[in-house]
């Protein structure tokens, strides 16, 4: 029975993860891209390290797992800002060239 409910949680999680990509592809701009990049892989990433973490049923494991998922909530916010911020200091540089 648990072998079912850890199957299941890497599959959902791969599955978030290729949602992900096939988002990244599909989308045209960088709004919608980066919206399909950061929350769809942080969810398979989440159910994934789940899954691991049940299979091996270990305190250090859930504690690494525990660490990764912080690790990926918190960056990959950021990471968006920061791109989305360049993005629009590129773009207002480029539409006001005179201007410095």
């Amino acid at each position: 029975m648990i072998e079912i409910i850890i199957y299941t949680l890497i599959l959902a999680g791969t599955f978030f993860i290729l949602l992900a990509a096939i988002g990244l592809i599909r989308f045209n701009d960088l709004y919608s891209r980066l919206h399909a990049g950061t929350k769809a892989p942080s969810f398979g990433i989440f159910l994934l390290v789940l899954g691991v973490s049940i299979y091996f049923n270990s305190p250090v494991v859930y504690i690494k797992g525990l660490f990764i998922v912080l690790f990926v909530y918190l960056t990959s916010p950021l990471s968006a800002h920061a791109i989305i911020k360049s993005y629009q200091d590129v773009t207002k540089k480029n539409k006001f060239p005179d201007e410095a």
